[in-house]
């Protein structure tokens, strides 16, 4: 009798083991089936780094863009007697001259080739003279348009840092971040990256929309003194809608572009964890681990 109950106790183990087995190959193939089919060769690594599911975020250039944008200014530019201003007027005045030279140099370009088709041996010289003892002028106006626009972004950032830093240091926040908080993730890439991009973006939206409006203005002036107001109005109503259009074809971009720089955050923040953290990963040899998630989070990028 004991004979049979030990082999009947096996067995019942070994049924129990055999429907263990199935039932977990039965749900790693329904996980591959809703994962989907994957690279062959390679493994799947899930990872979460501060990312909210639920939220679906997006980035358009609407009223809540134009009030964040505000927001962000009024912190860079604090006041009008401030030298960020005095850099904001030096890049409008180098503006208004860069386009003066142009108009200048357009006219005199005329002069010649007017002077050439005249055969005008001593008009086509004077003005050539002209037109290099202009070039120093000319390039004097690029290079203090250089340099306000660098100086700008410069500032820009030292105020933007200064103000973030504040907060960020300000009590135990720092560690709340870290470690309590995952609504705000990878600060490193957020205080060193995206501010110098948001300066660099912001200081070249302003030199690249002045210069073309005060173009258009002058254009504009011409036209309208010359041939009437009828032909500017449809040339600018054409741009107008044509920008309303584009502007709409491009809001897909703008969602790729925030989702690249959070990836590309991400994958920051993976590798300095992993420096961070490399005496425990050592000691747990934990490196492949590591290296699955680092990848997955590279390829996910």
């Amino acid at each position: 009798m004991a004979p049979n109950m030990s082999k009947f106790a096996q067995n019942n183990k070994t049924l129990v083991g055999a429907a263990a087995v199935s039932m977990l190959l039965l749900l790693l193939r329904r996980s591959r089936k809703q994962s989907g089919p994957g690279k062959p060769g390679t493994q799947e690594v899930q990872y979460l780094v501060g990312e909210n599911p639920g939220r679906k975020e997006t980035a358009h250039v609407d009223r809540e863009f134009f009030r964040q944008l505000k927001q962000l200014l009024r912190i860079s530019i604090p006041g009008v007697f401030c030298p960020e201003t005095g850099y904001l007027l030096l890049v409008a005045a180098s503006l208004v001259a860069r386009s003066l030279c142009d108009l200048w140099m357009i006219q005199n370009g005329t002069l010649i080739e007017s002077a050439v088709i005249g055969m005008d041996r001593t008009l086509f010289w004077k003005r050539l003279f002209k037109f290099f003892a202009a070039m120093p002028v000319i390039s004097m106006v690029n290079n203090v348009l250089k340099y306000g626009i660098g100086a700008l972004k410069l500032r820009l950032r030292i105020r933007l840092t200064q103000n973030l830093y504040d907060q960020y240091l300000c009590g135990f926040t720092y560690y709340k971040m870290s470690n309590l908080d995952t609504r705000i993730a990878n600060a490193d890439q957020l205080l060193t990256t995206d501010v110098e991009k948001f300066c660099d973006s912001v200081t070249d939206l302003y030199s690249n929309v002045l210069k073309p409006l005060l173009d258009i203005l002058i254009y504009v002036y011409r036209l309208t003194a010359n041939i009437g107001a009828q032909t500017p109005f449809l040339m600018i109503l054409y741009l107008l809608a044509s920008g309303v259009f584009l502007t709409h074809l491009r809001r897909p971009t703008g969602r790729m572009t925030m989702k690249e720089q959070k990836l590309e955050g991400e994958f920051r923040h993976i590798n300095s964890r992993l420096i961070a953290n490399a005496e425990e990963v050592a000691f747990y040899q934990g490196n492949r681990r590591e290296k699955l998630t680092l990848l997955a989070s590279f390829q996910k990028l």
